[in-house]
């Protein structure tokens, strides 16, 4: 096409005769194109072809994100169930009913064939109701009359050659399931676990919640009164009878006057028992009282005794007597603890008896030395119990920290 508009332009043709010449060999050159020599790929089956994906709404986007959710919480629900058929007993733990122990172990034909593991399952055809058949009507011969048909016995049951679908067995009778028991903190939520330990130390009034170490209570006879191991008994045995019996017989009364005018009859019930405990303290320990000065008929206004009196709630015979001789229990440790320690450093004896021929802290039979060792004493007491609870409840919430209830 080059060489044909150089040889018409140096003939003198015109622009557009040019151009019309070279359109022409254009639309010559499209018509009759030429046939192609390579062949072209085939497309690879494996190949991706991206398309345009499907704009949802909104109203569909908030529909799917809701079925998840369901999804979800549905998948979560199995979840807890699983669990707690996991804490429930077996079937094997509970004993059959009388009439499947009775039955046979061997399998009878009136059982269903699945029970036989060596049978296959036939199932014998049902009979249908009878039908009058059409019969054909013989032809009218002159003659005797001829007698009726007899009726066809009924259907015999065909054995059916396809297999038949396994019959399911008869649904046992549901046996009442016991409620399932609360054992390796599997139904059990951290605050119910948590209060459970504050309940036990609480009501540990030995070590955890001792009424002198560590609640501060009856310090007046510890630091005043028990200077040696035998006043240390007989404090512990005074307060022993007065703690627990004052406060089942101020419960008591507490109960026929509708819980009303608690301090007063605490404080006379303490009163009113301080007598026969002393006749009863003299029988067995005579003159050796008097060594305990004030600090026996002190008693009578302990903390320890007339603390309970601050509480509303009214509670049973029952915890009053348990929770009373607890109390008088933890008293008792503290004032031997204290009375013979004071004795062994005092004097270097325990009850009488000669440990050590020297005194190691003759301060210690003074109320000033009783105070400080008291002191140290609840010291040491509260940070062991102290570190103890602690860990107690840093196990509680490793043991419950991957629940979510």
């Amino acid at each position: 096409m080059l060489e044909k508009a150089r040889a018409m332009a140096a003939q003198g043709a015109s622009r557009a005769e040019i151009e019309q010449a070279i359109a022409q060999m254009q639309g010559v050159a499209t018509a009759n194109p030429e046939p192609e020599s390579q062949p072209k790929p085939e497309p690879d089956a494996r190949r991706i072809i991206p398309t345009s994906r499907k704009r949802h709404t909104d109203e569909e986007r908030k529909a799917m994100l809701e079925q998840m959710r369901q999804e979800r919480a549905q998948r979560e629900e199995e979840r807890r169930e699983e669990a707690s058929r996991r804490t429930q007993r077996p079937a094997w733990h509970f004993p059959a009913p009388r009439a499947a122990r009775e039955e046979p172990p061997a399998a009878t034909p009136a059982e269903p064939a699945e029970t036989r593991p060596d049978a296959t399952i036939r199932i014998p055809a049902v009979k249908p109701a009878p039908q009058p058949q059409p019969q054909e009507q013989p032809a009218r011969v002159a003659g005797p009359a001829q007698p009726a048909p007899e009726p066809k016995a009924a259907a015999q049951p065909v054995k059916s050659t396809e297999p038949a679908a396994p019959v399911a067995p008869a649904a046992p009778k549901e046996q009442p399931q016991p409620a399932p028991k609360r054992h390796a903190g599997l139904l059990r939520s951290r605050a119910e676990a948590e209060a459970e330990l504050n309940e036990k130390i609480r009501s540990d009034h030995i070590w955890l919640s001792n009424p002198v170490m560590v609640c501060g209570l009856g310090l007046a006879p510890v630091v005043g009164a028990a200077l040696d191991g035998e006043r240390a008994l007989i404090l512990c045995v005074a307060s022993l009878l007065l703690i627990t019996f004052t406060r089942v017989l101020a419960v008591a009364v507490c109960h026929l006057s509708g819980n009303r005018f608690r301090p007063i009859i605490y404080s006379y019930a303490a009163a009113l028992l301080y007598i026969p405990v002393y006749i009863l303290l003299y029988e067995f320990f005579g003159n050796s009282l008097t060594a305990l000065g004030i600090y026996l008929p002190i008693l009578v206004v302990e903390p320890a005794i007339v603390k309970r009196m601050e509480f509303a709630e009214l509670e049973p015979l029952r915890d009053a007597l348990r929770h009373g001789f607890n109390n008088g229990i933890g008293m008792c440790v503290a004032l031997l603890i204290v009375g013979c320690l004071r004795e062994f450093l005092a004097s270097g004896t325990v009850f009488g008896h000669e440990v050590i021929h020297m005194a190691l802290l003759p301060l210690a039979a003074q109320p000033a030395g009783g105070f400080v060792l008291v002191g140290v004493i609840a010291a040491v007491w509260c940070a062991v119990a102290n570190a103890y609870t602690d860990y107690k409840r840093e196990e509680v919430h490793r043991l419950y920290a991957g629940r979510k209830h």
